[in-house]
């Protein structure tokens, strides 16, 4: 016998390659069967879904969330089942010398799963610049900690801004991806220097250090170390690294986004291999908002939808190592799904340079269900009355 029916929705799952309309049927906190025409009768919980698009649960690949222990970080929930997302991945918010605020106390307090990525310097973001000399790196307290949550922990961090990265070059960048290569873990890579240390070539010289699987996050920025030659074009190791199958993630944010870039780079077919927000308490009202919200803009600027369900299920759930239980909707995953629908209008969004969009499709989540339970979404990153 199902618990809970979603009948009549346009069902997406890039993972089984269905694009229909169908019912979803879920068993305690998995998914039991996705067929046309389930039988409703008996069924306690049955949503109506007619009109809305149902997809395995939205994952945001960057994010950060270190409610209560930093200032800028926002509640897991406020990013996650409260907009449609079920799971949220941290993106460096601590290094290993604050890491365990995060499954003592930020975990098991919210609905939304939570995976992190460890940042490299000893207390992550909770200093700013985090790295100003090379000691702030403790690889054996750091690698102590990794093996200590390998669970929670899906990758390490490292940003590519400040003084000692452009004094030291790429050789902090190989200390990180030792230690991620060492516990089998993907490198997540921040590019984008609002301060002016870092310069393209730099950039551009870590880019073959990039595996297979690591994460490059705001490769649509157009700060200082972008992946533009001065001609405009995409640089051609970064090419190199897509193919290779480096991820390159959006990670909207509030400094390191640029549709002009955005608009560059897919033009020479480097489309986003995942979508996500970076967003933190400042960037959720804006330019972030959420994850529903960086994928309007995407489809105004062309990604096709179904496109982007890829990029915010199947691939950032791979991407972290969950896709044996997350980002699909097959018999026996995790009952992690999003029902959203696509309303018309005109709404301006900006990037990091108040250059404006107007979205004429804004996707919003109508309900959230995380591990089986329907979660009404709280925050609807943009109001009604945004619209103009």
């Amino acid at each position: 016998m199902y618990d809970l029916l979603i009948k009549g929705g346009r069902i997406i799952d890039p993972s089984q390659r269905i694009d229909g309309v169908m019912d979803v049927a879920v068993s305690g906190a998995t998914i039991a069967a996705v067929m046309p025409n389930i039988d409703p009768r008996g069924i306690a919980n049955v949503i109506d879904a007619t009109g809305r698009i149902v997809t395995p649960g939205l994952i945001d690949l960057h994010t950060h969330v270190y409610d209560g222990f930093l200032n800028n970080g926002v509640s897991p929930d406020m990013a996650g089942v409260n907009q449609g997302v079920t799971t949220v991945v941290d993106g460096g918010s601590a290094g290993h010398a604050i890491f365990e605020g995060f499954p003592r106390y930020v975990v098991p307090a919210a609905q939304t799963d939570v995976f992190c990525f460890l940042h490299i310097g000893s207390f992550g973001l909770a200093v700013m610049p985090e790295l100003v000399q090379r000691e702030e790196i403790d690889v054996e307290a750091t690698e102590a900690v990794i093996a200590k949550h390998p669970d929670l922990i899906r990758g390490v961090k490292l940003r590519i801004v400040g003084k000692l990265i452009a004094s030291e070059g790429i050789s902090v960048v190989e200390t990180a991806q030792k230690t991620a290569k060492k516990h089998h873990l993907p490198l997540m890579i921040h590019i984008g220097d609002r301060n002016r240390w870092i310069p393209p070539a730099l950039t551009r010289e870590l880019l073959p250090l990039l595996e297979t699987g690591d994460v490059l996050s705001h490769y649509c920025t157009n700060q200082s170390g972008r992946l533009l030659t001065e001609d405009g074009i995409p640089v051609p190791e970064l090419m190199a690294a897509k193919e290779r199958g480096v991820v390159l993630d959006v990670a909207n944010g509030i400094n390191n986004f640029s549709y002009a870039v955005a608009r560059k780079m897919m033009a020479e077919g480097l489309f986003p291999t995942t979508l996500s927000t970076d967003v933190n308490k400042t960037s959720i009202t804006g330019p972030a908002y959420g994850l529903t919200v960086t994928m309007s803009k995407f489809l105004e600027l062309g990604v096709p939808f179904e496109e982007m369900i890829a990029m915010t299920t199947t691939r950032p759930a791979k991407a972290v190592g969950i896709d044996d239980r997350k980002g699909s909707l097959k018999p026996g995953m995790d009952a992690d799904i999003s029902i959203l629908e696509i309303r018309t209008g005109r709404w301006p969004l900006p990037d990091s340079h108040q250059e404006i969009l107007n979205v004429t499709r804004l996707i919003r989540p109508v309900m959230t269900v995380k591990a089986g339970v329907p979660i009404q979404p709280l925050c609807v990153p943009i109001k009604e009355q945004i619209q103009s």
